[in-house]
């Protein structure tokens, strides 16, 4: 499979911008599933202290936006052509060809790239919330250890430091994965023989 990596792919800019916007559509449920938790605690708070009439607001907000969601994933996924129309996305070319001549480290680059991206910018307002929860609980005087916020906060400041990492060095990434690549392959050849 990975030597398929390193021959020309031939595909239409319409093709392109499908699995694009396929990926956003795939990324979004992502998002869907990170906000179910906050709804359901958001529930589960209006049935505790009874008086629902403050987070009536909050509930229909949040509603909304999962409705939001919800269509926009809907479109991305199951009506892509009407998204790339409505979008103009392809101005007249329709019959143009992207070519793809890329190698494999190459394309692992981009991918640790995009990945650590994800992870640094999903983590770092997450760090920002429990970087505050934490300071809140310090003024009560609690130790690191005492303190609530601090696992929160330590895994929130560990994956913002693997993300920056994986943006920064992806090349020592990548070359670690092509050595260990490469040592099965001895290893492989070696049993073989």
């Amino acid at each position: 499979m990975l030597s398929l990596i390193n021959q020309n792919y031939k595909m239409t800019l319409k093709t392109f911008w499908s699995v694009l916007i396929k990926l956003i559509g795939l990324y979004l449920i992502w998002q869907l599933l990170i906000l179910l938790p906050s709804i359901i605690s958001i529930f589960a708070a209006a049935r505790i202290y009874g008086d629902g009439s403050s987070i009536i607001p909050d509930i229909i907000l949040r509603t909304v936006h999962i409705l939001v969601i919800i269509f926009i994933i809907r479109s991305c996924l199951f009506r892509t052509d009407d998204v790339i129309i409505k979008l103009r996305l392809m101005k007249g070319n329709e019959d143009e060809r992207i070519e793809v001549n890329i190698h494999r480290s190459s394309l692992l680059k981009i991918a640790i790239i995009v990945l650590g991206g994800l992870l640094l910018a999903d983590s770092t307002p997450f760090l920002g919330f429990q970087l505050i929860s934490y300071f809140e609980n310090t003024q009560v005087k609690l130790s690191f250890i005492e303190n609530r916020a601090s696992p929160y906060l330590v895994a929130e400041l560990l994956k913002v430091i693997i993300g920056y990492f994986m943006v920064t060095d992806s090349r020592l990434i990548v070359n670690f994965i092509e050595r260990k690549r490469k040592k099965a392959k001895i290893s492989e050849k070696e049993t073989e023989a």
